[in-house]
């Protein structure tokens, strides 16, 4: 692969400063209980942990791993959020605000048993549900100190890889609508997970992984061809892994490099980038694939086989792009104490939407431990959250109380005890007036304190469909938490119906058709297609209404996984 090296002007026609940063402010460190000499602030805590939390941008992380190097990824991570605000502008959903992404990152590789069915070489996870969106990774090996000699020799770096991996992959699903085509997604993460950075320079245009280098032993003769661009099309990824060295493992990994071949075409100019917009709106809205990408780009079946070999052959390159004024993290670290690391994990696996036999198990665990800390807020909270979920609600209001007092500013508390008279008034029949105020009240306060996190509105649609006569003002809070969490369906579903009950066919329309799109749930799929049919012949308000309550609150999450083997 030629690598020659390139100037900023590249992405001169697509750069632009993101919100809320400014690309030559200087990164900010404030460090509490770890003495650091390149830190601001520097205060002490009793009896430490392992375990630190870091807040930029756009990230919370938790770690027990060495912290410059967390702080290091932290930085890497940021660039690739400015990186992909850049080539996704066209796309991003009206720029509504995200909750920023939760990262637990471990050393050594360690999943907790509650963390349900997985893979052993498992790495990384991001699981999103109703209760939150957050990723879970280990560190296998890292070498992302680079500098800009060694940029576009960064080979050891599978940890890294795997963090952006997830990171582009969310990215995509949290902040737009592109549900498809299948083979673009593929191509998008290994395409953005391939990225590597300095602080004045980033080399973009390699894969993140190895199934490109098996494209290229098929253009050398070394290895048989299995699909055409025209199949990659229409490729349907499995639901499971294949065993190394099988036929459908070789075709898997064909289709991979395939996906990322094309995709590095269609960003590799501005005229093929304004494309690829062109392109994506029409198979967004219902067009075949590859119809689509004759339509768009002039190229199909053999012309286009032929066309991407020349392209590998003498223009798909790694660009070694100076980037002068990279953004860094403006990182707020805190060392937390020995007792507040040992219910991390259990705060973060209570957000995963466990099973219930798991959230029982955690519940039963937490009996026995957080009574141990009655002073750590943590604790308690994590303790209060499994109570309200999982066990009896009425046992965490005495805690959330006091909590909401102590400390009114605390948007998880006042969510919590609102969920705690939620899930009572869902067990209390006719007579639950009392107990919808009160969630409503404690729910109103969260959104005051948190307006942007999509639990929270969620959780206050739900309370406002268990009343006799729902509002609009009720119905519109189901169309707020899909402003902000595109990645959960739970929200997307919630949406679609308050939209068409509101009146509102275009967004109707346009939530139903993203669901009928994506190929994460191809039961909420069909549900979709299904209700597109009904709205198509009419429905009525009483049916929208009907449906919206028999909707599960507790659908299955959804998780997104890579493994070592990649």
């Amino acid at each position: 692969m030629t690598i020659p090296k390139y100037a900023f002007s590249l992405l001169v026609a697509i750069a632009f400063v993101p919100v809320g940063a400014s690309a030559n402010e200087s990164p900010k460190v404030v460090v509490k209980g770890k003495h650091d000499p390149s830190t601001v602030v520097v205060k002490g805590v009793r009896d430490p942990s392992s375990w630190f939390r870091i807040e930029s941008q756009h990230l919370i992380v938790y770690s027990n791993d060495d912290p410059d190097d967390v702080i290091e990824l932290v930085n890497n991570i940021e660039r690739l959020d400015y990186l992909l605000r850049l080539y996704l502008k066209p796309f991003l959903d009206r720029q509504e605000t995200m909750p920023k992404l939760t990262l637990y990152f471990q050393n050594p590789v360690n999943w907790p048993l509650e963390i349900g069915e997985h893979s052993p070489s498992a790495v990384g996870m991001v699981n999103s549900c109703v209760s939150a969106t957050q990723a879970f990774t280990y560190e296998v090996g890292k070498s992302w100190k680079l500098n800009n000699s060694s940029l576009l020799r960064a080979d050891d770096d599978y940890t890294l890889m795997a963090n952006l991996w997830l990171y582009a992959e969310n990215f995509l699903y949290r902040h737009t609508r592109i549900r498809a085509p299948t083979w673009f997604i593929v191509g998008f993460q290994a395409y953005f997970a391939g990225v590597r950075f300095t602080d004045t320079q980033m080399a973009i245009g390699r894969d993140a992984g190895t199934s490109y280098n098996w494209v290229q032993m098929i253009d050398e003769g070394k290895a048989g061809a299995r699909l055409s661009f025209d199949q990659v099309f229409n490729f349907k990824s499995p639901s499971k892994s294949y065993k190394v060295g099988t036929a459908d493992y070789f075709e898997q990994y064909e289709f991979m490099g395939r996906a990322f071949n094309l995709v590095h075409y269609m960003l590799s100019s501005e005229e093929n980038r304004n494309k690829t917009a062109k392109y994506l709106d029409l198979v967004n809205n219902g067009s075949d694939s590859a119809e689509a990408f004759a339509e768009v780009f002039g190229l199909s079946g053999r012309d286009l086989d032929a066309a991407m070999l020349r392209y590998r052959r003498g223009s798909l390159k790694i660009l070694q792009v100076d980037v002068p004024e990279l953004p860094k993290g403006n990182i707020d670290f805190t060392r937390l104490s020995r007792i507040e690391g040992e219910f991390v994990i259990d705060n973060a696996l209570l957000k995963t939407c466990p099973t219930p036999a798991d959230g029982r198990k955690l519940l039963e665990r937490l009996k026995l431990t957080a009574p141990k800390a009655s002073a750590v807020g943590l604790a308690q909270i994590t303790l209060s959250r499994a109570q309200v979920e999982w066990g009896n609600p009425r046992e965490a209001i005495g805690y959330l109380s006091r909590a909401v007092e102590d400390d009114p500013y605390n948007p998880e508390p006042h969510y919590l005890l609102g969920l705690a008279y939620a899930k009572l008034a869902e067990r209390a029949g006719p007579n639950k007036q009392d107990l919808l105020e009160s969630a409503r009240a404690g729910l109103t306060q969260a959104a005051v304190l948190a307006p942007d996190a999509p639990e929270i509105s969620y959780a206050l649609f739900r309370v406002g469909l268990m009343g006799a006569s729902p509002t609009r003002k009720d119905i519109v809070k189901g169309t707020e938490a899909w402003h902000h969490g595109h990645d959960v369906t739970a929200f997307a579903r919630a949406a679609a119906l308050a939209y068409a009950w509101l009146g509102n066919a275009a967004d109707a329309y346009q939530t139903f058709n993203t669901l009928v799109r994506s190929e994460r749930d191809r039961d909420t799929a069909a549900w979709a297609a299904s209700w597109l049919a009904k709205l198509e012949k009419g429905v009525t308000q009483d049916e929208l209404l009907a449906a919206m309550r028999s909707e599960n609150p507790a659908l299955p999450n959804f998780r997104s996984w890579i493994s070592d083997s990649r």
